[in-house]
């Protein structure tokens, strides 16, 4: 296939015979034509190319696993003010950043502080993800998660790492109609979004 988006750059995956792509250094996503995108699900098929590309920069971390649940707060109705502020403040601070930076920038960054996160011991981790995890859903009823997944999961993924536990980052796309969301896990659980939702997207990049 001829003129195929670089390998280090764009992250791409075939849905049902359409492939989407990620441009990192664009902070954008497209498809291609409908003849170059058949050409490349056939060789997708004939197995002369993944079906799922990510760079290698951003290559898939050990510690991610496929969900399986998501992490809910039950009956207890924990509210802790600094934590629900250290949130609100990471992830304004992380909105900021995805302003005024490189979308690549920011997630390879990103990338090497969470990689660093499985270095420092973690006392208790049910009770770190509780904290975080309430912490979050406390602070989407201050600040709308609307539109703002990104730097929510983002944030999320940093403060976990602050407890010592390396979460990821999953952006995910759905095929028709487009769409593209984002959340946050720690191994096969999603912190900050319900199992609902992000069941309605496949995983594309995973930090």
């Amino acid at each position: 296939m001829h003129n195929l988006p670089d390998k280090a750059s764009h992250a791409w995956r075939d849905l049902d015979g359409e492939v989407i792509f990620l441009d990192l250094e664009g902070d954008r996503y497209f498809r291609l034509r409908d003849n170059q995108n058949a050409c490349m699900v056939g060789e997708m098929a004939r197995g002369d190319l993944s079906c799922w590309h990510v760079p290698a920069a951003l290559a898939l971390p050990e510690e991610w696993e496929a969900a399986s649940g998501a992490w809910c707060s039950g009956d207890e109705q924990r509210f802790s003010l600094p934590d629900v502020a250290r949130a609100l403040w990471m992830q304004r601070r992380t909105e900021r950043r995805l302003a005024s930076e490189a979308f690549d920038a920011v997630l390879h960054s990103t990338r090497r502080l969470l990689d660093q996160a499985s270095a420092r011991p973690c006392a208790d981790r049910e009770a770190a993800i509780n904290r975080v995890g309430h912490a979050f859903d406390r602070a989407r009823l201050l600040r709308t998660a609307a539109d703002r997944c990104l730097a929510r999961s983002l944030a999320c993924a940093l403060m976990l790492a602050g407890h010592g536990i390396r979460a990821t980052v999953v952006i995910g796309v759905r095929r028709s109609p487009f769409g593209a969301h984002c959340w946050a896990q720690s191994g096969s659980l999603i912190i900050n979004d319900t199992w609902d939702e992000t069941q309605r997207f496949t995983p594309l990049l995973v930090v």
